[in-house]
């Protein structure tokens, strides 16, 4: 038997490609020769039983109430704060639950229960869900503290597998199939994480001062979040994207704010802090437009040269050879 080592030109994966030995299970070989393991991992099984928890406890708790709790809508409306997106705003949670029971599906076929998507996706996510659990049964009790450093430890776990998944190359559907259904959470809990900030604000305080100065952080740092996001190459679209999703619906809310806003904040603030919101989405949509001109217009033909003359350096070394 004899084997050779190579790097795919367009991935940057090193793959292995064996001959003179018949294929067996739990090996597969694929058309272009290389050989992929078809066996189970212990991610397959972690993330699958994730996804099924993470949909129960979700639903059954935070949506319909199990166990006579409050759900997410009514806990919501008690804890209102000046930042709370508008309600249609949540609905971004069934492109999440659908995108990532594909994802989930996806990682579980033969020739993809091995594949570096789900070797870099680690145990991500199924620490992801575990916390997001614990996030839905503390913010049921009103356990405010608990709940939100279960929500900033959602935040580092997404931030974490976004990162990982963003370090190696891939096509648009090797984007939409792996990276995606985890970026558009990232970017949706990084909001989520600001409303929580002020939910807890909102708990602790009455001080129409302390609550605006918290408002006005947290839209600050989401800004700032999204325009670090952008300053990346290649660069992750869904997270700023869904923070101007997130802000566009603090926006609508603002438009016709709730009885307890009015009645803690004056029209001038309301007014003042819609401004704000409008601004930071004025100023991240224009970034993501600069952004695409930019990688169209320079970041990427420069890439593909390079991989170009990467391309031409290995065929002279095989020729050579």
């Amino acid at each position: 038997m004899s084997s050779t080592t190579t790097t795919t030109p367009v991935t940057g994966i090193v793959v292995t490609t064996e001959t003179a030995t018949p294929m067996t299970e739990p090996e597969k070989e694929n058309k272009q020769g290389t050989t992929t393991s078809t066996a189970w991992n212990i991610y397959n099984l972690c993330n699958f039983l994730a996804y099924i928890v993470n949909v129960f406890v979700t639903f059954a708790i935070g949506t319909f109430g199990l166990f006579g709790q409050p759900n997410n809508g009514e806990l919501s409306d008690k804890y209102q704060t000046i930042v709370t997106p508008f309600g249609t705003s949540f609905s971004i949670w069934g492109l999440i639950f659908i995108w990532q029971a594909f994802w989930v599906v996806w990682q579980l076929l033969p020739t993809q229960r091995n594949s570096e998507g789900v070797i870099r996706a680690w145990y991500y996510y199924p620490l992801m869900t575990i916390f997001q659990a614990g996030w839905t049964i503390s913010f049921s009790y009103e356990a405010m503290w608990i709940a939100a450093v279960c929500m900033y430890a959602i935040l580092l776990t997404l931030i974490l597998a976004s990162m990982s998944l963003q370090k190696y190359n891939k096509t648009w559907k090797g984007y939409l199939l792996w990276q995606g259904p985890l970026s558009v959470q990232t970017g949706w809990i990084m909001a989520a994480s600001g409303v929580m900030t002020n939910v807890l604000t909102v708990s602790q305080t009455n001080s129409t001062t302390t609550l605006l100065v918290v408002a006005a952080g947290t839209l600050a740092v989401l800004t700032v979040t999204a325009l670090s996001w952008l300053a990346s190459y290649p660069v992750d679209f869904a997270i700023p994207l869904v923070l101007i999703w997130a802000l566009g619906g603090v926006y609508a809310e603002l438009s016709d704010p709730a009885v307890s806003i009015t009645d803690q904040f004056s029209t001038t603030q309301i007014t003042g802090t819609r401004y704000g919101v409008l601004a930071g989405l004025c100023l991240i949509s224009t970034c993501v437009i600069l952004k695409l001109v930019y990688i169209f217009a320079k970041q990427r033909p420069r890439a593909i040269q390079q991989q170009q003359q990467q391309q031409q350096e290995q065929l002279d070394v095989d020729e050579k050879v």
